[in-house]
């Protein structure tokens, strides 16, 4: 009996501290529940897009630099999707954020990788970043393409890509 005794009292000791650590741990995980995944984040909603924002959406080749052709097969290009731009120079992928604000584009900042190329693809990057880098016209030509004019007056000329 004495045994029993021992044991039901080790049995019930061990209940209350059993209990004891999982009450004290649950409601502090109650409190702080796990983050989500970064996958899983809820994403903010995105303002509607005008008509001058609905322009600018989709896949462009870029074909013109400041009156000058792109480098043969060099495969420049650009793609607006949302709040972002990407694509790519020729020699280095690019990738930022962009507005569009009163008929005028301005990038938040395009970052690109860091290959290096032939002299005549960085000088059609160098070109086509340095226009990035302004707050640019936006215009739609009479021929459908898009026509992105900096300050100075350097144009970048895209056409739709068509999807291969």
């Amino acid at each position: 009996m004495l045994e029993r005794t021992r044991r039901a009292a080790a049995t019930l000791a061990l209940a209350c501290a059993l209990g004891w650590a999982l009450g004290a741990a649950l409601p502090a995980a109650a409190q702080a529940p796990e983050p989500l995944p970064p996958r899983e984040q809820p994403r903010a909603e995105a303002p509607p897009l005008d008509a001058e924002e609905q322009l600018l959406l989709g896949d462009w080749r870029v074909t013109g630099i400041d009156g000058h052709p792109v480098v043969t097969g060099s495969r420049a290009r650009l793609k607006l999707e949302g709040l972002r731009i990407s694509g790519y120079t020729g020699c280095n992928a690019l990738g930022g954020n962009y507005r569009v604000e009163r008929g005028y584009l301005t990038t938040g900042g395009v970052i690109t990788t860091r290959r290096a190329c032939s002299a005549a693809l960085m000088r059609q990057e160098k070109a086509l970043l340095a226009l990035l880098d302004q707050r640019l016209a936006v215009r739609q030509s009479h021929r459908g393409r898009l026509l992105l004019t900096g300050r100075d007056g350097t144009t970048l000329v895209l056409v739709r890509a068509v999807a291969s």
